[in-house]
């Protein structure tokens, strides 16, 4: 067992869960007002859009979207940045 598993079998009572929450430098009481000023957080917004952008509807093909989409965040961007080489090397072959 490595040092970041628990041993289940150890803590067969909750006097010895106590005792290793007592031990844990890491644990720490929460006070009781905590909740009365704790605000919701429901994870990072994204950030404004140019104003230049326009928010629009586009249907794409599920592997498309599945490939941009595993590269991680910032998929649509990556997506205009594509559209957009495709546009300025049209305009570079009339």
């Amino acid at each position: 067992m490595n040092g970041g598993e628990t041993d289940f079998d150890r803590i067969d009572d909750e006097a010895e869960l106590a005792r290793q929450e007592g031990a844990d430098p890491d644990l720490q009481a929460i006070p009781a007002d905590w909740f009365l000023h704790a605000r919701l957080e429901t994870g990072i917004p994204a950030p404004p859009s140019p104003a230049n952008k326009r928010p629009v509807t586009i249907r794409l093909d599920p592997e498309v979207i599945d490939h941009f989409k595993g590269q991680g965040r910032g998929w649509q961007t990556r997506i205009n940045a594509v559209l957009k080489a495709f546009v300025v090397g049209q305009r570079g072959n009339r």
